[in-house]
């Protein structure tokens, strides 16, 4: 850091700070104490508030081990790294370079394995609490929170442990525990409320969904219909058109303003919902079935391909390899790859990461522009992907 910052009133410096996007911040955070101290501060994303400089962050949450806890990553933009003859090598840590480089659209490079420093990175974000390596846990983001409560291990743990972390501090805190111990909680969020739905249930179906309104800080239960209606096992929730789908052995929808239950009928859209990743954006269903990206026509009740995407590199299907999210209207695609080669390179694989920019031409075409599209991060391949979300703030 050059003498020059010091003479930069905190005030400015904030004011700056606050009008460049969130990608930049984890870099920033390693020029100096005072940048990093800046960053992580409420005044900071008060300020970004009042310019309306608030935007989508894009989290994943890997394990690299059974017995090593979870990790949480952010992604940003890489570091220019600036060469000079006695630097040859400089590393992030130093004062050779610089956080802002021109914006390259990456779209006929994702055909083939990325061999250069890509523009985007996951960059490890520590918190101040970490949850058990041994706990299964599931997450959701409502506005600049996200939201985590405990599972099980190995199939005997039942909690009411419920907390948040706040990702403009990273830091996770307490509140209130929900009503009833839970062995397999399924979280979405609705009309900003939380709604957590038991994923194993017993003959009493009373306690299947409890909804958490953040405002007031209060759980309350959803009363619901008989086991017979509602079955004995879920395996995922959806919000869609301000209603909540459940599936599993039995498909049923919950409409909260009218507080009322109906059964949904099996078909493709159930089908492929309940076994592969997908996500809901401007009420439209996206999921991936055999690498491709699909849409779901609610009017024909038929999946249909998104056109446009010639250029993505192939996906994975199975929804523990692939994960979709919301990223403010673009689809967010997060994916493992094996990486190819000999010895050491055979105990790695690669995250990669495209944001889709998604627009509806007409009753039957959803077309598709990838934006951008990287590998990421480099990962031992005995690492698992748990969580993929985006976070507005």
């Amino acid at each position: 850091m050059t003498n020059h910052e010091l003479y930069i009133p905190d005030d400015l410096l904030l004011n700056c700070l606050a009008r460049v996007s969130r990608l930049y911040y984890p870099i920033l955070s390693l020029v100096s104490k005072r940048f990093r101290s800046i960053v992580t501060s409420i005044e900071l994303y008060q300020t970004r508030t009042l310019l309306r400089r608030t935007e989508n962050c894009l989290y994943v949450r890997l394990r690299f081990g059974s017995e090593s806890p979870p990790r949480w990553f952010a992604l940003c933009r890489r570091p220019t790294r600036i060469h000079t003859p006695t630097t040859p090598n400089p590393n992030p840590n130093s004062r050779w370079f610089s956080c802002f480089s021109s914006h390259r659209n990456l779209t006929n490079h994702a055909r083939k394995e990325v061999k250069k420093s890509t523009e985007y990175i996951l960059f490890s974000t520590p918190t101040t609490k970490n949850n058990s390596s041994r706990c299964r846990v599931t997450c959701n983001p409502i506005g600049p929170s996200v939201n985590m409560v405990t599972s099980y291990i190995n199939g005997a743990f039942m909690s009411k442990v419920f907390v948040f972390m706040d990702s403009q501090s990273n830091i996770w805190y307490d509140a209130p525990n929900m009503t009833v111990a839970r062995k397999r909680p399924i979280m979405s969020v609705l009309d900003g409320k939380l709604y957590v739905v038991e994923g194993c249930k017993d003959s009493d179906s009373s306690n299947l969904i409890e909804v958490f309104d953040p405002k007031t800080q209060i759980w309350e239960h959803v009363s619901c219909p008989s086991t017979e209606i509602l079955g004995r096992i879920v395996s995922k929730t959806l919000v869609m058109d301000g209603r909540l789908y459940v599936f599993g052995d039995k498909n049923v929808v919950y409409i909260p303003n009218d507080n009322r239950w109906y059964v949904v009928a099996l078909d493709m859209f159930s089908s492929l919902v309940t076994h592969y990743s997908s996500c809901v954006i401007g009420n439209v269903c996206y999921t991936v079935l055999s690498s491709l990206l699909l849409w779901y026509h609610s009017v024909e009740r038929s999946w249909r391909f998104v056109t446009g995407l010639e250029n993505l590199p192939r996906l994975r299907t199975r929804r523990e390899f692939v994960r979709l999210v919301d990223f403010g209207g673009k689809l967010a695609i997060v994916w493992e790859k094996k990486v190819s080669g000999i010895g050491s390179k055979k105990e790695k694989k690669t995250i990669w990461c495209a944001v889709i920019a998604l627009e509806r031409r007409n009753a039957q075409e959803v077309y598709g522009k990838v934006e951008w599209c990287d590998a990421v991060l480099t990962v031992p391949k005995s690492s698992s992907l748990l969580e993929f979300i985006s976070i507005h703030f």
